[in-house]
Formats: structure tokens, sequence, C-alpha cells
């Protein structure tokens, strides 16, 4: 993979040898690094060796593409989606809510008019953090979840 800097949304963001903010998501993917950070600017996806990431992204928390779990099934999972130039960088968490002992499982789909370029899963049992923060984050910002339309929207919602 080229090697890539890539600032989104027009948001400064320097090279991330560790979260500028709260760490959101950390976890080894074979010899690189996943890592999400939320701070004032917003939510913040890097990815490569650590401390040397091929690919950082950033968007606004009013702009982050972020889908909470629905409150159904047996698995509890989030995501959040960068899009870069026709390619879509899909972080995702899970927790088996039904097995004794789980851990947060996660890692990173990238997919191109919709297929699916590659499927990354976190090392077993590495994750640090999850997703839920960036839920809190966009309430503060003034925006809801709909569980009618599947869809964030400005506060109220019905």
């Amino acid at each position: 993979m080229r090697t890539l800097a890539i600032a989104f949304a027009l948001l400064p963001l320097p090279a991330l040898a560790q979260c500028p903010g709260q760490e959101l998501l950390s976890c080894p993917i074979g010899k690189k690094q996943l890592e999400l950070c939320l701070d004032a600017d917003g939510v913040s996806y890097s990815f490569g060796p650590k401390g040397r990431p091929e690919i950082t992204l950033a968007t606004a928390i009013r702009d982050t593409d972020y889908q909470p779990w629905s409150g159904v099934g047996r698995a509890m999972w989030d995501a959040v989606r960068y899009t870069n130039k026709g390619t879509t960088y899909e972080v995702w968490t899970s927790l088996d809510r039904m097995a004794e002992n789980a851990g947060w499982e996660g890692g990173v789909n990238v997919l191109k008019g919709g297929e699916m370029l590659a499927s990354l899963t976190c090392a077993p049992g590495s994750v640090r953090g999850d997703l839920g923060d960036i839920f809190d984050a966009k309430t503060d910002a003034g925006q809801c979840w709909n569980f009618d339309s599947f869809a964030w929207q400005d506060a109220p919602c019905p």
C-alpha cells in the first residue's frame, strides 16, 4: 500500500503517533495498528505501522458517519465509516452479549463501489475501547439518532 497522509473534510491533523485526544479504539492488525481518536475537532482514523500511519482520515463530529447498535440481537455492534476517493473504510466493534467472558472484537472493512477489497480483524483479545463515545459526542453536538429512519438528525428526535 502506498504511503498516504490524508486530512479529510479539511481538518488539520498531525501525524498520529498516538491519539491527540481520547482514544476510542486501538488494536493491532498483523504488524499494523488501527486507531480511532476523538478530540474537539472530531473523530480521526489511522492505520499503518505504529507511530507511522499509512492513512489518516478525519471528520467533524457532526459529519461522522457513525451507526450505533440498534439494540436488537445477540451481538452489540457499531460502526463508523470514512470515505475517501471512492474507497470506504468501515471500522467496526462487536461484543457477544451471550458469550461468557466475551471481549470486544473489532476491525476494518475496506470497500470500493460496494465491493469488499479487504476485511481486516484485530488480533484476538487486543481491542482497547469501543465506539460508543461517538454517540455521546454527536448528541453533545446537537444531533440524535432516529431509530425509525436509522439516521442522525438535528435534535429533537421523535
